[in-house]
């Protein structure tokens, strides 16, 4: 490490004593173009959407190219009941479960299929038990305490219960202000049985959530907002990926530790020239909201 950095060092400065008006352009190795399959499907009745597009330029400031001509097929195992989805636009395949059987099957086992070119890439995930949400509750603060901005606000807290035995939940809470989701790497909500940790067999048959996942991320709303909150069931090994994902996003500053490739659950078969790499988890749904008041 210590070579690698003089001889950085020493590069530098021969370009710049050397030439101070030629241009030194050094090529970087681009990489292999990849497949990147978003498949976080729900049971709710309303449009569940896969996204599909190609990985792009470390550098480049435009939208991932799209991919436009795959198939896409979502399989229930458990009853070998068939989900098609469509192409619409910008990489989204869609099925409507407001219009059609909506995809309810806890502890089903689901396959899906994206075919590409004649390339079948594969993923395995089953739909997974979710919590109860009790209620949600909004705290007045006049904006004048040691987190204040001097303007009167509200945060929402979530009352919620998992459900104890000797399975571990595993959550995504996802937390909205009027229908926008609260959506960068700093509002990933996850939670395991509601807390920091596996609970197996405690005393009462429900467990309640603890800090900090029912702090919905400490964000604000003002009098008549409304706060929405949904609690996603995803699998262990998704908690892991999610988690580990923004971990490399948010990795950087003077204690920055060596990037490192991002799991997935997507199956590449051997012989195919392009790699898939992404995710796909099957969840159910609670949700609740709350006008805030």
């Amino acid at each position: 490490m210590k070579k690698w950095t003089f001889s950085l060092a020493v590069f530098s400065a021969l370009v710049f004593f050397s030439s101070c008006e030629d241009v030194v352009q050094v090529k970087l190795d681009e990489g292999s173009k990849l497949y990147v399959i978003d498949a976080f499907i729900t049971d709710l009745k309303q449009m569940q959407t896969v996204v599909i597009t190609q990985s792009d330029n470390y550098f480049s400031n435009q939208q991932a190219p799209v991919v436009s001509g795959a198939q896409v097929i979502l399989t229930d195992l458990t009853t070998n009941a068939q989900y098609n989805f469509t192409y619409t636009n910008k990489g989204q395949y869609v099925y409507d479960a407001g219009t059609q059987p909506a995809i309810d099957a806890i502890s089903h086992v689901f396959e899906l299929k994206v075919n590409i070119e004649g390339t079948d890439y594969t993923a395995m995930a089953t739909q997974k038990r979710t919590a109860v949400i009790d209620s949600i509750s909004a705290i007045y603060n006049d904006g004048t305490g040691g987190f204040g901005t001097g303007e009167p606000f509200y945060n929402c807290l979530l009352w919620a219960r998992d459900k104890v035995d000797q399975t571990a939940d595993y959550y995504w809470i996802k937390t909205y202000r009027n229908d926008t989701l609260f959506g960068g790497p700093a509002d990933l909500n996850t939670s395991i049985d509601g807390t920091n940790g596996e609970v197996f067999d405690a005393n009462a048959d429900t467990l309640d959530f603890t800090p900090p996942g029912i702090f919905l991320g400490f964000n604000s709303y003002q009098k008549n907002d409304v706060c929405k909150v949904e609690i996603h069931s995803i699998s262990r090994e998704c908690y892991n990926f999610l988690n580990q994902a923004v971990a490399q996003i948010q990795n950087g500053g003077l204690f920055a530790t060596t990037p490192e490739n991002v799991r997935t659950n997507i199956v590449t078969p051997s012989g195919a020239t392009t790699k898939a790499i992404g995710w796909f988890n099957m969840a159910s749904v609670v949700s609740k909201t709350k006008i805030v008041q």
